[in-house]
């Protein structure tokens, strides 16, 4: 298997995706089963100065959808980051999904060289390589982790195959 920028940023984060929507839809499905309401899951945080899942759920959509969007040159959309249900943010992800299957692996031919500047830290440029492996990849895994661990944390019944997914050959 060759690995390209394409596979990387594209693929693994569909992937990503498909299995954050997985646990989401787990959630939603032990809220109604508990009657319990969703906010107070969406809501939920692990310690009380870190994100809550919904919040941890709008930063994997938005660094998968900057990580391709930057070490392309193109500029993702923007969400308005006002999802209050789990149905909003299944639509947040399939969004998502969406805008990654707009690339193709050509749009990542010059990744590797190409100078990514994070609006956080303009004087701190950094190559296409940096940004994906160093930045990108593990933020995405973070909140992805994060959100999982929540979710565990407030009783919804999800293992690690959940969050590693179904692996294919």
């Amino acid at each position: 298997m060759n690995i390209t920028y394409y596979k990387l940023a594209v693929d693994g984060n569909l992937r990503v995706l498909n299995n954050l929507s997985h646990l989401l839809n787990r959630a939603a499905d032990y809220c109604t089963e508990r009657k319990i309401e969703e906010r107070v899951i969406l809501d939920a945080r692990l310690f009380p100065d870190m994100f809550p899942l919904v919040r941890q759920v709008q930063l994997v959509s938005d660094m998968t959808k900057s990580c391709a969007g930057r070490l392309t040159g193109k500029e993702p959309p923007r969400f308005e980051d006002k999802e209050a249900s789990f149905a909003e943010l299944q639509t947040r992800i399939a969004d998502t999904v969406a805008y990654l299957k707009t690339f193709k692996d050509s749009d990542f031919s010059d990744s590797a060289d190409r100078e990514i500047r994070l609006p956080w830290k303009p004087d701190h440029p950094m190559r296409g390589e940096v940004f994906l492996l160093q930045h990108a990849l593990p933020n995405i895994y973070f909140h992805i982790a994060t959100a999982y661990n929540i979710l565990r944390h407030n009783g919804v019944a999800i293992g690690k195959a959940d969050f590693v997914g179904k692996v294919s050959d």
